[in-house]
């Protein structure tokens, strides 16, 4: 079941791979939804808290899905962005929160850490099978899709096990 049809024509290259991952998947669920009203050319540029930053250990990141979210209400308040944290070991209720949001056709953006040391990445999940959820990791710059098929009990156990990588994020109605 797709997350939300025809996704393949809201996503949107991310501009800064280092830092972007978050206003890159924000204007993405934007698009999906046609909220209108919003300067879609600029909104990587203006929405990235940390995009004059050199990325490197030890600097203080701004971009969260909160901060991120404040700074499109400020500019945008017709548009509310939600985020929902979930504690380690609540894995099993973050991956029924995403699938709710699937099933209802809702475009949601996850939190996911990336190694068992740190790191995560921000994506949209575009589809669902009965044992896996379809990320959309990041697109090429020939505009190639880097999917990613990751298996629901892995999809809880790196939630549960793995620092970072706490919550989701969608549109609120």
């Amino acid at each position: 079941m797709s997350a939300f049809p025809d996704w393949q024509k809201f996503v949107v290259k991310q501009k800064r791979p280092q830092t972007g991952c978050i206003p890159t998947g924000y204007e993405t669920i934007l698009r999906a939804a046609g909220v209108k009203g919003v300067d879609f050319v600029s909104f990587q540029d203006d929405f990235d808290l940390d995009k004059d930053k050199e990325f490197r250990p030890g600097v203080n990141f701004q971009n969260n899905f909160e901060s991120v979210a404040n700074a499109v209400k400020g500019r945008y308040p017709h548009v509310t962005l939600k985020k929902v944290d979930f504690p380690k070991g609540g894995g099993d209720k973050k991956l029924a929160a995403v699938e709710g949001m699937v099933a209802k056709k809702r475009p949601v953006l996850i939190s996911l850490a990336l190694t068992p040391r740190g790191g995560w990445h921000i994506m949209p999940v575009v589809d669902s099978t009965d044992d896996s959820l379809i990320l959309l990791h990041s697109v090429n710059a020939d505009g190639a899709f880097n999917i990613r098929h990751l298996k629901k009990n892995d999809f809880v156990l790196i939630h549960d096990n793995w620092p970072g990588g706490d919550d989701i994020a969608f549109l609120e109605d």
